[in-house]
């Protein structure tokens, strides 16, 4: 896991202290860290720089007067930033090369420093998170909204997912290259859809996982984490399943039954109440948000991280994403029924398109501090693009429909997942684990809502320089 910080300066603003300072606050991210700065350009002067550590390294490379720092992955390109380089160095535009590289499958977020120009992008997903802020005299970029408050800059913005971010001395451009499509619905019966959907999930898997000794599985049993297991131990040989929750939850009952059947080693962590209070603290500082689904969410992926790192494992694999694609909460079904097919299909558009604000980064930074990547096979850009094809009729079924995901377990099927797990009715991972109620009883005993007990966590927290 890594960091990335870039800032163009104008009028003699010292732009390396300025990328030294803000990796102060990602060094959870990684505690190695190392700033360039390019060569004075007149009125303004240029610098980068990364923090990593441990098994995944920011990519970094410097050559011919410009410099590309990469963090993430180019799936399958061992020596992503030197490929990023190459293509960006080109007798091309930055804008040419940039969305080429947007249509790699990866996780990455990405600075290009040239002659007096900073650019920005990262990938079409948004599975790795990218910030940006400006004043009069300053451009700068970060992997996480802290390390743009540290240095005095409290408007910060997301770096959309397909654009580009162009800043010289005079001008700042953001540029749309690319972006996921809305869909065309394809003629196509349940069956030919599942087989499809089967061939392109496995080799999404082979993708995310190609180069890795060991994988890591955030498994709990149900349909999504059932398939990416079953996937992964069918493509890799070293796989292991990790579970957590608190003591009480329901899942850590289940989990391990379930890996028996998929041939699966697995390792079972419960958390203790005691301790929730810390681990709540540190996710709000690590999330920058006091949401309640979002740190409830969050918590459990933060444990499974935890476990991971123990078990010596930089990948996670989970089925994050899925639910999006394929119509998995309970809210798709109430919008088909009480609005239509139209509007199911436009909400279900929008809920992948809004995954990286609403989801990813979210996870990213959740599991940031120990050296572990999480990846997702939904979120293969050729996975996207042809579920979303998939007729809505497929996904989520007219009359209060329970079951939903009907394709995605058609293909489970085909794939030789168990019928217990291919039927297993959706329970989200912060009511599985029972993050979310155990929130709610902490707010209780301070007499607040859960709303209002995280948001005075938040405010705790936010400003401190270092992860609780």
């Amino acid at each position: 896991m890594g960091a990335i910080a870039a800032a163009l300066a104008r009028d003699g603003t010292d732009s390396q202290a300025l990328v030294e300072n803000m990796l102060r606050s990602l060094s959870h991210r990684g505690a190695n860290s190392k700033t360039l700065k390019m060569t004075d350009d007149g009125n303004v002067n240029l610098s980068a720089g990364y923090s990593s550590g441990g098994a995944l390294e920011v990519h970094v490379f410097e050559a011919n007067g410009a410099a590309t720092m990469l963090d993430g992955s180019i799936f399958r390109i061992p020596h992503a930033a030197r490929f990023a380089h190459k293509r960006l160095t080109r007798k091309v535009s930055v804008a040419r090369a940039a969305s080429s590289l947007l249509e790699e499958p990866g996780a990455f977020a990405c600075t290009f420093l040239q002659k007096g120009k900073l650019c920005a992008f990262r990938d079409l997903n948004g599975l790795k998170p990218l910030y940006y802020a400006r004043s009069r005299n300053l451009t700068v970029f970060a992997s996480e909204r802290k390390a743009l408050w540290r240095i005095g800059l409290s408007d910060v913005r997301r770096v959309n997912p397909g654009y580009l971010y162009s800043t010289t001395d005079r001008r700042f451009s953001e540029t749309r290259l690319a972006h996921i499509p809305r869909p065309a619905v394809r003629n196509m019966n349940i069956h030919q859809a599942s087989s499809r959907l089967s061939l392109l999930l496995k080799r999404s898997i082979r993708r995310i996982t190609h180069g890795v000794d060991k994988v890591a599985v955030a498994f709990s049993g149900g349909l999504d984490s059932a398939i990416t297991a079953l996937l992964a131990n069918q493509t890799r040989s070293n796989v292991e399943a990790v579970s957590v929750g608190l003591p009480a939850s329901p899942e850590l009952y289940a989990v391990e039954h379930f890996a028996r059947e998929l041939d699966l080693p697995i390792t079972l962590e419960s958390f203790s109440l005691d301790s929730l209070e810390e681990y709540v603290r540190r996710v709000v500082w690590l999330i920058e948000e006091p949401n309640l689904m979002k740190v409830s969410v969050a918590v459990p992926l933060h444990w499974a991280a935890i476990v991971a790192a123990k078990r010596r494992c930089s990948i996670m694999l989970c089925g994050q994403g899925s639910d999006e694609l394929y119509g998995g909460y309970y809210k798709y079904a109430r919008t088909l029924d009480k609005r239509g097919r139209k509007a199911l299909v436009a909400e279900l558009y929008r809920s992948v398109v809004d995954s990286a604000q609403v989801n990813y980064e979210r996870d990213d930074q959740a599991t940031a501090p120990f050296d572990v990547e999480l990846r997702t096979p939904f979120a293969d850009l050729d996975v996207i693009r042809f579920s979303l094809s998939i007729p809505s009729e497929f996904k989520v079924r007219p009359g209060n429909d329970l079951t939903r995901k009907w394709v995605l377990r058609s293909a489970a099927k085909k794939m030789g997942l168990p019928e217990d797990m291919i039927w297993r009715r959706k329970k989200a991972i912060q009511h599985g684990t029972g993050v979310e109620n155990a929130i709610r009883k902490l707010a209780k005993k301070r007499g607040l809502t859960a709303e209002g007990y995280l948001s005075k966590v938040h405010e705790e927290v936010i400003r401190m320089e270092s992860m609780p």
